[in-house]
């Protein structure tokens, strides 16, 4: 962690926000590295020379809550610090959900269990009813629905963890057969489902705040696209530059050249709803400018 009390910027609506530089290699993940995904955001790091957003740090844990791929990208760059928004992850106002995949050029649902039978070997049952609060509890891995019928898929599995990689491997396979498969938080994959936007929906396992700690923490990852954290408020466009993310200076006197320039910005607060560079926010954003 930084030097207590070592600090960019601190605010205090609508929770304690505090932007600080942060030792990369002394942060845990909770979800995989995507290497298409980081090598895209890396070279847009390289040619920019600086990192825009702060990532979402959990400030007792040090568990990454939302930049997996920024830290990545910057250690490949050589960095050794990155900015964070360091956050009580136990505060109820910071909302954890979980992704839900919808399903396009599906076939019908019996078809498509049928297809997980033979291909991966795995149990399902097809039934009337299944509860979010069902799938992810034992044997229950994932769950399937057509929004008339539900297929619970059976495994082998432990923990949370142990179903989400059922979830990440029955993925491949929908995705190997060439459906389309997109992420949706679970109210609008369901709406999508409704609307006709989508044929089924693939019900993820919900998990706590306690379980992406206690996996992060324990050196092992979530799969990609796990959690959706919806922080109160998230700034944005701090603009850290590279050169100051790979100097080997004392924390506190790096936050002091960044405090200087961020005193010549202003801050606007934008509602929650906006798409900023490509990506809804259903919290409030502050933008540096």
């Amino acid at each position: 962690m930084s030097d207590e009390g070592s600090s960019i910027l601190v605010l205090d609506r609508p929770i304690r926000l505090r932007i600080s530089l942060v030792d990369i290699e002394r942060l845990s993940h909770h979800e995989e590295v995507v290497p298409g995904l980081l090598e895209g955001l890396t070279e847009q790091i390289r040619r920019d020379g600086l990192l825009k957003h702060p990532i979402i740090v959990d400030e007792a844990s040090l568990v990454i809550l939302d930049g997996t791929h920024r830290v990545e990208a910057l250690k490949a760059l050589g960095c050794k610090r990155v900015p964070a928004c360091l956050v009580d992850y136990h505060e109820p106002k910071i909302r954890l959900m979980c992704w839900y995949r919808t399903i396009k050029r599906a076939p019908p649902l019996p078809e498509l269990v049928g297809m997980l039978k033979r291909r991966l070997g795995l149990g399902v049952e097809i039934s009337d009813d299944l509860g979010p609060e069902d799938v992810g509890t034992p044997p229950v891995a994932l769950g399937l629905t057509d929004g008339r019928s539900y297929a619970r898929v059976l495994g082998r599995f432990e923990d949370k963890l142990g179903a989400w990689r059922l979830v990440k491997e029955v993925e491949r396979s929908l995705r190997a057969s060439g459906l389309e498969i997109g992420f949706d938080v679970e109210e609008d994959a369901i709406e999508k489902l409704s609307s006709g936007e989508a044929d089924i929906v693939l019900m993820t396992p919900r998990i706590t705040k306690r379980d992406v700690v206690e996996v992060a923490l324990s050196g092992r990852v979530f799969p990609h696209k796990t959690t959706r954290h919806v922080i109160p408020a998230r700034p944005l466009f701090l603009n850290a530059p590279l050169r100051l993310l790979k100097d080997e200076r004392p924390i506190p006197v790096l936050e002091a050249e960044l405090r200087k320039a961020l005193a010549l910005k202003q801050m606007r607060r934008i509602p929650p709803g906006h798409v900023i560079e490509g990506r809804r926010y259903e919290e409030e954003v502050i933008i540096l400018e």
